[in-house]
Order: C-alpha cells, then structure tokens, then sequence
C-alpha cells in the first residue's frame, strides 16, 4: 500500500522535496483523500486529491 511521493513546492510547513509514504487512501466517504507521512515518520498530513495532483509527484 505504501507508495512514495515527493512534495514538488514548499507547501503546509514542508520543504519542496520532502518526502513522504502514503499510509491510508480513503474513498468518497473521506473529506480527504490520503494520509501521508514523512519518510522519517515525524510527521502526517491528510490531502485531497486535487492537492496530490497538484503538490505531489509519485
């Protein structure tokens, strides 16, 4: 399940290029659309689709 994506802009307190493993997706149901945490587990945020297209590269 884990996938690995790349933040491509400084965005919510993050550097560009931090990275980050995607540890849940959620369906419809979920206002978001991903739990992602950074590679050394320090941190989560919860993103829509709409930012993962436009924040993220896998």
């Amino acid at each position: 399940m884990n996938r690995r994506l790349t933040l491509t802009r400084e965005y919510r307190g993050f550097d560009a290029d931090t990275q980050f493993d995607r540890i849940a997706t959620y369906g419809s149901w979920h206002p978001a659309s991903a739990k992602l945490e950074t590679i050394d587990s320090a941190r989560r945020i919860e993103v829509t689709a709409e930012e993962l297209a436009r924040f993220f590269a896998a």
